[in-house]
Parts: structure tokens; C-alpha cells; sequence
């Protein structure tokens, strides 16, 4: 019995020592067991709300979604003693930062309520170590509205998969008079309709971006497959009487 604990106490301090030296030859990139990774993937699976106050903070202050969205990746550090853990929902102080100046990012957690809904974030903050003191808004912050996803983490969705052109969209294409060249091309340049998509609709997540294509305004609807991005209609600014096939 001696013997096994003595196996066990060397066991457990060579496996610490291995996960110091991982931890410092690695930092935190891949680690996604590290509790603030782990709070950065739980925000981030979740559809993200902000409300109008906050954006209009965010003008002032030049911060963007893609700010925001930062935070959660390996840059964004958690501060979990100015986190709020043991309330309902969870506040998490999670700081980036940006042309050398430390931002913060305050999330309010939802977590998901089984058989009702998959949980939300909300950006409930955003502020500098030191605020500019210029930065403040009568706005409400009643009116909330999904923070769009950043334009490269669109464009890695839809690019991570081969392009197919649906049989509706073709037809759209020849009343339109746009060419297979302008359709592949058009997602690299339009921004994300954040009313019309649905990017975590499962198992097929749908992406809407508006844009132009010789000066003539279109809407484009991506469909992510497993395989294929289809791009399954287009929309522009007479109707098309294209039906889908």
C-alpha cells in the first residue's frame, strides 16, 4: 500500500510539471481545457446580442464586432476576479488588446435552458482601462440586435468548402445578366445580412450578404453544407419570377 501511494504522489507530480511546461512552451493555443479558453468557446458557441447604447460606445471608443469577436479568440485574457460567477447569468471581464491600449469586453453568459432555447451572450460593456471621458450616450439599450460575425470568420465558413450553384440561382443569374465569375466572386466584397441569416441553423447553417456587382445592388443566400456551399438564390432589384427547382 506504501509502495502504491509513493507510485501514485511521483505520478501526479511528473504529470504537473509536464502541464507547467506544455502551458509555458505553449501558452494557450489548443489548450481548450484552460478555464478561460473554456469560458471563451462557451461564449462564443452562443449567438452574441448588443444593444444600442453599447454599440454607439463602441463607435466612440473605435471598437467593432471584429473587436469584440477578438476577445474570445487566444488574444482575449479572463479576468475571472472581476468576474461575477455565482450569479444568474455569468458576468465575465475578459480583456484584449488594441494598437497597445487594454480593452475590455464584459459578456453576460445565458446558458442554455434544455428543451426551451440554446442560450445566448450579450455584450453588456465595452470600455479602456482609461475611458475617454468624451465617450457617452444618451441612446437607450432596450433595442438589441445580433453582433455580426467578423467579415474573414464569413469568409472561412463559406470558403471552407467547394462552391455550387443551385438551379434557382442560375436562373436568377441569366435574368440578371451575371456571369459565374461575378457570383463566385461576389462574397469577397458584400457584408453579411445579419436579419436574413441564420448561422447556427443546424445542420445547415444559412448566410445572407448584400452587396454590388457592376454598380447594381444584390442579395446573395449561402447555404453550408457538410461538402458544398450552395448558393441557392439571387436576389435583386426586380424580381426575378425564378422559382425554386
Amino acid at each position: 500500500m506504501v509502495k502504491f501511494k509513493t507510485r501514485i504522489r511521483y505520478y501526479l507530480i511528473g504529470m504537473s510539471i509536464g502541464l507547467i511546461f506544455v502551458y509555458f512552451m505553449f501558452g494557450n493555443r489548443s489548450c481548450s481545457w484552460l478555464p478561460g479558453n473554456r469560458v471563451k468557446n462557451m461564449i462564443g458557441e452562443k449567438e452574441i446580442i448588443v444593444g444600442d447604447s453599447v454599440l454607439a460606445i463602441m463607435n466612440c471608443m473605435s471598437l467593432s464586432n471584429d473587436d469584440v469577436y477578438a476577445v474570445l479568440k487566444s488574444s482575449g485574457n479572463v479576468e475571472f476576479s472581476k468576474s461575477i460567477t455565482n450569479e444568474r447569468p455569468k458576468i465575465y471581464h475578459i480583456e484584449g488588446e488594441k494598437e497597445g491600449k487594454i480593452y475590455i469586453v464584459k459578456f453576460a453568459l445565458y446558458e442554455r435552458i434544455p428543451m426551451v432555447d440554446e442560450g445566448y451572450a450579450e455584450v453588456l460593456s465595452v470600455d479602456y482601462e482609461k475611458r475617454p471621458s468624451e465617450c457617452v450616450t444618451s441612446v437607450s439599450n432596450k433595442n438589441k440586435s445580433v453582433l455580426p460575425l467578423p467579415h474573414d470568420d464569413v469568409m472561412a465558413i463559406l470558403e471552407s468548402n467547394e462552391f455550387r450553384i443551385l438551379e434557382r440561382a442560375t436562373c436568377e443569374m441569366e435574368v440578371y445578366g451575371l456571369s459565374e465569375e461575378d457570383v463566385l466572386a461576389f462574397h469577397k466584397s458584400a457584408k453579411i445580412d445579419i436579419q436574413d441569416s441564420q448561422p447556427r441553423l443546424s445542420p445547415n447553417p444559412i448566410y445572407v450578404l448584400n452587396g454590388t456587382i457592376d454598380n447594381n445592388t444584390y442579395a446573395i443566400e449561402y447555404i453550408v453544407g457538410e461538402l458544398k456551399t450552395r448558393i441557392s438564390r439571387i436576389t435583386g432589384e426586380k424580381p426575378s419570377n425564378c422559382m425554386d427547382l
